[in-house]
């Protein structure tokens, strides 16, 4: 659908589906290919620098989400505007062991023209979760 600036409006809150839905799958691959090649990822933000580019990204899945058993996304609510859009999840992760934690967030994700992710900014606590691992 074109909106009345020529954009195509390519439903960020599809784009953000289909992420979730490849960190859940432990889909690196599909995963990165959602991102533009500039885009940056803050995870999470304030706690850890931000990153730029599908390697610094790529980087980012193999320290700390490909050792990861299990991770799973319950979306309460998304909030959408044209190109990007913030969802609020509840999100649980396994840890290899055993260990678990569970914590809510929210990941704003912005996308271009084409749908490629720009930017994903997730606002969630990780004091809290690194101690919810550790017991």
């Amino acid at each position: 659908m074109d909106d009345s600036d020529g954009l195509t409006d390519i439903g960020a809150a599809a784009v953000a589906r289909r992420a979730m839905e490849a960190v859940q799958g432990g889909q690196r691959n599909d995963w990165l290919d959602l991102f533009a090649d500039d885009a940056t990822l803050e995870d999470p933000v304030g706690a850890v620098p931000g990153l730029r580019g599908k390697e610094a990204i790529a980087g980012f899945w193999d320290a700390g989400i490909e050792g990861l058993e299990n991770v799973r996304f319950e979306v309460r609510r998304t909030h959408e505007a044209p190109r990007e859009v913030v969802v609020l999840a509840d999100i649980s992760i396994t840890a290899p062991g055993g260990a678990s934690a569970r914590y809510d967030a929210a990941i704003h994700y912005t996308v271009d023209d084409s749908g490629d992710i720009t930017s994903l900014r997730a606002f969630w606590d990780l004091p809290d979760v690194v101690t919810q691992l550790a017991a």
